[in-house]
């Protein structure tokens, strides 16, 4: 009986034991099922949150112009206030930028208060020489703060120093708001012409040109015409590009001269520079397009009296009319001869009898009307010009006109 009783125990204990296992074993399995559920759960709203982040990537933030601006708006206008934090955080970016695809996907993250990162993860990168070219900067303010590490970067070692006049020749000739950002940075004309102010200007030819033809880019803003033709260095430069360097930098080097002389002021200054004799040199041995380039100089600085006698002494009618001669841009030349035709010197020498034959018959076989008018405008001047001691021959000459 007492083995029965026993076994009786036994056997209650043992089912006791199992239904606690079972249980156990239940609850392991419901949070099993749990674990997969919240699993799944957690995989979707990855899922959603990736395609979410993947949507916004694509859409809106994609405009670089946004992605930038979070950062750059951030920046005081005061340069003496900038925040060396905010000021990294934009190189950082803009130097991703540079190397960005227009079409390329770009991700937005997130940091503390306003200020955005670029996710890095989903940076494509690309040729930054093609997102220069297609011109994809929007915003001026990023604009200007390209413009700005650009001219920092100037000051830097010789690659670099022409990687960065390369970058600001393209992005002044594709971006106006990069042309106006040098008027509203603090010496942003002298950090542009550093790199030829401390060396001859024909030591690195390719640097040389980069620079000089930003230079003429920016002149497009009037404000810029102010600041270039006060700096005290940069007409200078300007006239030692026009004897030393390639011939698109002697080109550009000139029509930047004709760009600054739209300004009266500019007139003045060019022509206490020194630099009126070398356009002359120009006139004499320059290929054609620098000898246009020159005459539309020579034309616009006549346009006050004191350089036009400083031409006339330089000897300008002689060599403009040895070109006319030989046949080289008549047209021009004849008009900048026009111009000096109402200085008393100049004159005198076209009033020479056989110069002012010359003109005549230019003025009788000429097929062209503008060198027609021109021809009959000097004449004109000549005569009324005269001085009574040029003789009679002369006098009955003019009458031939």
């Amino acid at each position: 009986m007492a083995e029965k009783g026993d076994s009786s125990a036994t056997g209650a204990e043992t089912t006791s034991m199992a239904e606690k296992e079972t249980p156990s074993m239940t609850e392991k399995q419901a949070s099993s099922a749990t674990g997969e559920e919240t699993s799944s759960m957690a995989e979707k709203e990855t899922s959603s949150m990736a395609a979410e982040r993947k949507s916004s990537a694509v859409g809106e933030e994609t405009d670089l112009e946004k992605v930038v601006e979070r950062v750059v708006t951030t920046i005081p206008e005061d340069d003496a206030t900038y925040k060396i934090d905010i000021m990294n955080e934009s190189r950082r970016l803009l130097s991703l930028l540079k190397e960005m695809k227009l079409n390329q996907t770009v991700g937005l993250g997130r940091g503390d208060g306003d200020r955005a990162f670029l996710d890095e993860q989903l940076v494509i990168l690309g040729s930054g020489q093609n997102w220069l070219n297609d011109g994809n900067l929007k915003c001026a303010m990023v604009d200007r703060v390209l413009v700005e590490l650009l001219l920092e970067k100037l000051s830097s070692s010789l690659p670099d120093q022409n990687e960065a006049a390369k970058d600001l020749q393209m992005l002044t000739k594709a971006k106006p708001s990069c042309r106006e950002a040098f008027s509203k940075l603090n010496g942003a004309i002298s950090r542009l012409l550093s790199p030829l102010s401390l060396t001859k200007v024909e030591s690195n030819p390719e640097l040389q040109e980069d620079l000089i033809t930003t230079v003429l880019n920016i002149l497009t803003d009037d404000r810029n015409k102010h600041l270039v033709g006060e700096h005290p260095r940069a007409i200078p430069l300007l006239t030692e590009s026009m004897k030393y360097g390639t011939d698109e930098t002697r080109r550009n080097a000139i029509a930047a001269l004709v760009s600054l002389s739209a300004l009266d002021l500019n007139k003045f200054i060019i022509g206490s520079s020194g630099a009126l004799a070398p356009l002359l040199e120009v006139m004499c041995v320059g290929h054609p397009l620098a000898i246009k380039e020159a005459a539309s100089a020579i034309r616009s600085l006549c346009k006050v009296y004191e350089n036009q006698d400083k031409f006339t002494k330089l000897g300008a009618v002689k060599i403009i009319l040895q070109k006319i001669k030989e046949g080289i841009l008549v047209d021009e030349l004849l008009g900048v001869l026009a111009v000096l035709s109402t200085h008393n010197d100049a004159v005198e020498e076209l009033g020479d009898p056989d110069t002012f034959h010359y003109l005549i018959d230019i003025k009788r076989n000429t097929a062209s009307e503008i060198a027609r008018k021109k021809c009959i405008e000097i004449l004109f001047n000549v005569s009324m010009l005269e001085k009574p001691s040029f003789g009679d021959e002369k006098k009955k000459s003019r009458r031939l006109v």
